[in-house]
């Protein structure tokens, strides 16, 4: 009688453990179709991740590339400004110049005709 109880006790067993054990199955799958997402997620956001690197180096090299012509720019304001200086200290040398030499042919004419006219 002892194996018999057994085995009705194992029967009964399984009987109430069957929709348990479904149940549990069901939720194995789900559990397997969710990994799938996941693993479908961490793919789409590696990807991201390679593209974002790449945005990253690019503007990287743009804000490199903006310093670079903010110093030529500020070298090129610094270099216009001395050369305007030197022209302009040239075009007064020049004028200071000119003027004296036309001083003195004014001068000259000058004293020729006070010579006339005190003739």
């Amino acid at each position: 009688m002892d194996t018999d109880l057994k085995e009705l006790l194992r029967s009964v067993l399984r009987e109430e453990l069957a929709p348990i054990n479904q149940r549990l199955d069901g939720m194995d799958k789900r559990l397997d179709d969710m990994d799938k997402r996941l693993d479908g997620m961490d793919k789409r956001l590696d990807g991201m991740d390679k593209r974002f690197d790449g945005i990253e180096q690019r503007l990287d090299k743009i804000e490199s590339d903006v310093q670079e012509l903010k110093a030529g720019q500020a070298e090129l304001q610094k270099n216009i400004v001395e050369n305007l200086g030197n022209f302009t200290e040239k075009i007064a040398h020049q004028v200071e110049d000119r003027t004296g030499a036309l001083n003195k042919r004014v001068f000259e004419v000058e004293t020729v005709i006070q010579r006339l006219t005190n003739q």
